[in-house]
């Protein structure tokens, strides 16, 4: 999936040209919702992981879900495609305050923290114009987390971290403010795939994470 996603905005940037965006290009006074962008981000993320501890006598699992913020910037650039619909590549990085902790656990029992860290998205998106300031759009991503641990038993002090690929779908409606300024708002759902957490301080482990995202954002085209 990250050799098509990567493949397309390949695609995408190269076969823009001048010469399209003048023949479609909007009114002087009106938005295009073509053309490179800049924009930041942020809102609610609600990070959920299932862990599952299996030594080979015992076997457990543990789902929980909590909530955070999240803050990020994103590059991108669009074409038009015809009079009505929009294609384009972008990509971001973004952070969250997202985390798990449970302390007080008996003598012996890990004690600690599960964190979100930082999230690095690169996809493509496809619109429609609705009306003439206003486009409603769905984007696919390949995206690269990465969960952070630190546990300790009352004796030792684990930390550490672990990047893992995923997939993310979303869907938004973006705002012309004027031609070249929009904000937008915007659903996430993000999986990861799952892997074993000895790298961040639980052994005989395994860990699954998604995510839930509600964004706003503000960009400016140029």
């Amino acid at each position: 999936m990250k050799t098509i996603l990567f493949a397309s905005a390949a695609f995408l940037t190269a076969v823009a040209s001048p010469a399209l965006a003048q023949q479609t290009a909007a009114p002087a006074d009106g938005p295009s919702f073509a053309g490179p962008r800049a924009e930041i981000f942020g809102g609610w993320d609600r990070v959920g992981t299932r862990t599952r501890f299996d030594d080979g006598s015992t076997r457990v699992t543990d789902r929980s879900h909590r909530n955070g913020a999240t803050a990020g910037a994103l590059l991108g650039y669009d074409m038009p495609v015809g009079d009505r619909f929009v294609v384009g590549a972008f990509g971001s990085y973004a952070i969250s305050t997202a985390k798990d902790c449970s302390y007080g656990a008996p003598a012996g029992e890990l004690n600690g923290c599960l964190k979100a860290g930082r999230e690095i998205e690169g996809g493509a998106r496809l619109g429609a114009k609705m009306g003439d300031k206003a486009l409603v759009y769905a984007k696919g991503a390949y995206v690269n987390g990465q969960l952070r641990g630190t546990f300790s038993d009352g004796v030792d002090y684990v930390s550490g971290h672990a990047n893992r690929d995923g997939w993310r779908a979303g869907a938004g409606v973006e705002y012309a403010v004027n031609r070249h300024a929009y904000v937008k708002a915007e659903y996430d759902y993000t999986r990861f795939n799952s892997f074993r957490a000895d790298e961040i301080g639980l052994p005989d482990t395994r860990v699954r994470f998604d995510r839930n995202q509600v964004l706003a954002g503000a960009g400016i085209r140029f």
